[in-house]
C-alpha cells in the first residue's frame, strides 16, 4: 500500500496494533452504554455470528490480499533471472563485434548490472540508475547501427541486436513490475473491516462487564503480523522481505574479468 511506504515496517506493526485496540476499546464502552440503557442488551447468538461473520471477512481479505502480493513478488524475481540471462547472453554475443566495439559494449554491460544491483540496494538511486540504464541502452543501440551502417548485416549481428533489444525490453517490464502494488481500494477495505471488527470485538467482550485484554490483544498481533507480511511484501525493495537480486550478483562475478 503506497500509502504507507513513507513509514518503516516496524512503525507501520506498532501503529496497527494500537489502532485495533483502541477500536476494541471504544466497542468495550460502547457495549458497557448500551447495557447501561437497556438491560436486556446482553451477548447474543447473534452478535457471537456477528463477530464471526466479521473476522472470516478480514480472514477472507487478509488471503486475497496476500495471494496478490506474492504474485507480484514472484513476477519481481523471475524477471530479474530473465534479465540477467538477457545480459549474459547479450555479453558473449558482444565477441562477435570488432575489437573496439567487443570491449566498449561489454564494458557498458559490465556497467550495467553493476548500477542496477546498486539501486537495489539503495532505492535512493533509483532516479539516476534509470538515467544511466537509458544512456547505456542508447549507446548500445547505437553500436548495433554503426555497425549495420558499417554492412554488417549478416545473421550473426542479428543475433547481437536481438539480444540488445531484449535487455531494453525486460528494463520496460521490471519497471512495469516494480509499480505493480497492492490495489488502494483493497487496502482501504481491509484496513476498514479490520477496525470494525475491532470494534464489534469490544462491543461482544462486555457482556461480561470486563474486557478480554490479553485475548484481544493476541487476536490483534495475530492479524496485524499477517498485515505486515502483506505490506512487505508490497514494498519491491524495502523492509524483511526484499526481490532477491542474486542471479544478478552471480553474473556480475562472472563477468568481471574482462573477456578478451
Amino acid at each position: 500500500m503506497i500509502m504507507l511506504d513513507q513509514l518503516p515496517i516496524w512503525a507501520v506493526f506498532v501503529g496497527t496494533v494500537v489502532l485495533i485496540l483502541i477500536f476494541a476499546e471504544i466497542g468495550f464502552r460502547i457495549g458497557i452504554w448500551l447495557q447501561r440503557r437497556e438491560a436486556s442488551s446482553r451477548k447474543t447468538p447473534m452478535t457471537g455470528a456477528v463477530v464471526g461473520g466479521m473476522l472470516s471477512l478480514v480472514a477472507f481479505l487478509l488471503a486475497f490480499s496476500m495471494g496478490i502480493v506474492i504474485n507480484q513478488h514472484n513476477t519481481r524475481k523471475e524477471l530479474v533471472v530473465t534479465e540477467a540471462n538477457a545480459v549474459g547472453t547479450a555479453y558473449l554475443r558482444a565477441g562477435f563485434l570488432g575489437d573496439v566495439d567487443r570491449f566498449s559494449a561489454r564494458d557498458l554491460l559490465r556497467e550495467y548490472v553493476d548500477v542496477r544491483l546498486e539501486a537495489a540496494s539503495d532505492p535512493a538511486l533509483l532516479e539516476s540508475t534509470l538515467n544511466r540504464t537509458e544512456e547505456i541502452h542508447t549507446i548500445l543501440w547505437l553500436i548495433v547501427e554503426d555497425n549495420v551502417g558499417k554492412g554488417q548485416k549478416s545473421a550473426i549481428m542479428a543475433l547481437f541486436a536481438d539480444s540488445i533489444n531484449k535487455v531494453i525490453d525486460i528494463h520496460s517490464l521490471r519497471l512495469t513490475a516494480a509499480e505493480l502494488r497492492l490495489p488502494r481500494q483493497i487496502g482501504l477495505v481491509l484496513c476498514a473491516t479490520t477496525m470494525l471488527s475491532s470494534l464489534l470485538i469490544g462491543v461482544a467482550s462486555s457482556a461480561d462487564g470486563k474486557p478480554n485484554s490479553i485475548v484481544i490483544l493476541l487476536l490483534a498481533l495475530a492479524f496485524v503480523t499477517v498485515f505486515i507480511i502483506i505490506i512487505d511484501l508490497d514494498r519491491p525493495q524495502q523492509g524483511l522481505i526484499t526481490v532477491s537480486q542474486s542471479a544478478l550478483s552471480d553474473l556480475l562475478q562472472q563477468i568481471a574479468t574482462p573477456v578478451p
